[in-house]
């Protein structure tokens, strides 16, 4: 059973949210049997998306890093290819570094870290583009 921060994380699940420079955020996070691989028992995606759907940048343990044992890990900034192992400390902290990785790609833009206040939805499952795969 998962603690609060962990369902508080679950609730983003297909949520899709837009800055208002024309970028979006989405977020695919299911709850597996804990493994080695991932002994939190999620498996997650966070992904920040150009106006063209180019993804700029992501948070995830869909897959391992290549050459490691590592499979929580980020995407770079406009660098995605570019994979950084990273230290799972917890839902909350999860959620806070990914959006701090937001804000820092939007200054490093020159644009406002803000999101459309009534801009927010949740995708189906249909959408495979961004699923959580095995």
């Amino acid at each position: 059973m998962l603690d609060e921060p962990m369902g508080r994380l679950l609730d983003y699940d297909h949520r899709h949210y837009w800055l208002i420079n024309g970028w979006s955020v989405r977020f695919r996070i299911a709850e597996i049997e804990v493994s080695e691989a991932r002994p939190h028992g999620i498996k997650y995606s966070f992904t920040l998306h150009d106006v063209d759907g180019t993804r700029l940048l992501g948070y995830d343990n869909a897959h391992g890093v290549p050459r490691a044992q590592e499979y929580d890990h980020r995407h770079r900034f406009r660098r995605t290819r570019e994979l950084v192992a990273y230290e799972f400390r917890g839902a909350d902290e999860l959620l806070c570094d990914f959006f701090t990785a937001i804000e820092r790609a939007c200054a490093e833009e020159s644009c406002a870290f803000e999101f459309e206040a009534d801009e927010i939805e949740l995708e189906t499952e249909e959408d495979d583009d961004a699923q959580v795969h095995d």
